[in-house]
Order: C-alpha cells, then sequence, then structure tokens
C-alpha cells in the first residue's frame, strides 16, 4: 500500500502558532461564515469550524445564505466594524457570481483571497492573502517533501480557488510548474514526469497506476462520494503501490486547510488593529 500522510499533525502546529498570534492580538477576531444552512454536510462542516476556531481564540459564527438578499449582506458585514472577516462557503446561491461576493465584500475582510485586488497581488508575486487550501497544498508539499525549488510540480484542476493559486504560490518557491486542467489531451505524459502531483479536479479514479512513477508524491485535494464512503481523485491502483506517498480523503489536505483559513482570520484582524 501506498504511504498514507495525515494532515492532522502539521494542524496542530499551525494553530499553535494561530493561538499565539490571538493572545498577542489581545482579543479573540470575529468571523462570519455564510453557508446553505439547509444542506446537512454544509451545516456539520459549519459546526466543525466552530469547534476548530474557539480552540484557537477565534469567534466564529455561521450564519445561512437564506432568502436574503447575499450581495447586500455581503456588503453589511464588509462595513461592520465588529466584524473582522468573512467566507462565503459554496455552493454560492444560485445567480451569485464568487466575483460578484468578492466585490460586494471588498478586499479587506476577504479571507478566501477572492478578490481581484488580493488575487492580483498574489498573481503579480507580491504579499498577498492566499485561499486557504492552496496555502495548505504548499505547506503539506514542503513538509512531506522539503524544499521546492526546483521540484516538478504538475497540478490537476484549473480552478481560481486551487489551481491557479496554488500555482503562483509554489512558483514562488521555486518549483517547475506545470498546470492541467480538463481539456489537456495526455494527461499521464505530464504526470509521469513529475515529482508532486497535486489533484483537485474532482473526478474518482482520474490518476490511476500507470499516470504516477515511483516515488512520486501525491496531494489528493478531492472529496467525492463514492459507495464505500469519502475517496479522491486517486485509483485504488494507484494507492495499492507501496513506492507511493499519497495523502489520506479527507484528513490529508482537509485539517491543514482549515488551519490555514483560521491563520487568515487571524492575519486579518491584526491588520484591522485592536
Amino acid at each position: 500500500m501506498a504511504e498514507i500522510y495525515r494532515g492532522t499533525a502539521l494542524a496542530a502546529r499551525l494553530n499553535a502558532e494561530t493561538r499565539t498570534v490571538v493572545e498577542a492580538l489581545g482579543r479573540s477576531p470575529r468571523c462570519v461564515v455564510l453557508l446553505d444552512g439547509a444542506d446537512a454536510g454544509m451545516a456539520a462542516y459549519g459546526r466543525r469550524l466552530v469547534e476548530s476556531a474557539a480552540a484557537t481564540g477565534i469567534t466564529l459564527l455561521t450564519e445561512s445564505y437564506g432568502a436574503a438578499e447575499v450581495l447586500a449582506r455581503l456588503t453589511d458585514l464588509g462595513g461592520d466594524a465588529g466584524v473582522d472577516a468573512v467566507a462565503t462557503l459554496y455552493p454560492l446561491p444560485r445567480g451569485i457570481a464568487p466575483l460578484q461576493a468578492a466585490l460586494a465584500l471588498g478586499a479587506a475582510k476577504d479571507i478566501d483571497g477572492l478578490h481581484p485586488m488580493n488575487a492580483g497581488l498574489l498573481a503579480l508575486g507580491a504579499p498577498a492573502r492566499a485561499p486557504a487550501t492552496a496555502q495548505a497544498c504548499r505547506l503539506i508539499a514542503e513538509d512531506i517533501a522539503g524544499p521546492l525549488r526546483g521540484r516538478e510540480v504538475v497540478l490537476v484542476g484549473a480552478s481560481r480557488i486551487v489551481g491557479r493559486p496554488l500555482a503562483q504560490l509554489l512558483l514562488d518557491a521555486g518549483a517547475t510548474v506545470t498546470l492541467t486542467h480538463a481539456d489537456t489531451r495526455d494527461l499521464a505524459a505530464h504526470t509521469a514526469k513529475a515529482d508532486l502531483v497535486i489533484t483537485a479536479a474532482g473526478q474518482p479514479g482520474l490518476l490511476r497506476s500507470g499516470h504516477l512513477r515511483a516515488g512520486v508524491v501525491v496531494l489528493d485535494v478531492s472529496i467525492n462520494r463514492g459507495p464505500e464512503g469519502l475517496i479522491g481523485d486517486v485509483a485504488p491502483d494507484a494507492l495499492a503501490r507501496p513506492d507511493l506517498t499519497v495523502t489520506h480523503v479527507p484528513d490529508g489536505v482537509g485539517p491543514v486547510t482549515t488551519a490555514c483559513l483560521l491563520a487568515n482570520i487571524a492575519a486579518t484582524a491584526c491588520e484591522a488593529g485592536t
């Protein structure tokens, strides 16, 4: 079997750092997370976020999109001096585009790094607030493989939340990055040469044994529901190989993503001051 990496230890270290930042701030940062409260899975995730935030000294409140005007609510939250940070979980309500939501909120409280100002700074290689999942992938890659300078990295999936911002973070770390997507003709021709493969395509079984060379590290970001529970993009024949390292689904990237989100909240509160 492949060596399975879980992100719990890394997440614990990051959360300890966030607690230190919050203690130095001298108050509890406040964050509002908008989500689809009618979705049982999303509601459960929201409850876990509240618990994780409390452990770092952060006050996190969840709020259902409901029937209220979402863009107006985001504008209100953006101007609320009692709120440090805001996140909008996916899927957004029908008819609301991610860019619309980001613009309505504004850049200052955007902890997802989706506002054009935050995304633009990241693209320019300047200090910027990056999406939590992208941050988590870079940190996990370094935790497993060490410095990324000169490494060949292939990303599978070019989303604006994971693939694109992560490509920039990896470039900043000195990696050689190939970004593949749905229109890539021969995926295996790219992944088979990689030192590190990061997949966020949301296609169960996409990466088979023949896609991967011996010794490669695979970060499986996707969470798909299969007959036997949650699975990622890595196929069973690849997971059976003892010469691979693969992140666990969902306990590989997931805990570190949550830790990075909490770190973003604390950093936003620090920027706002006391």
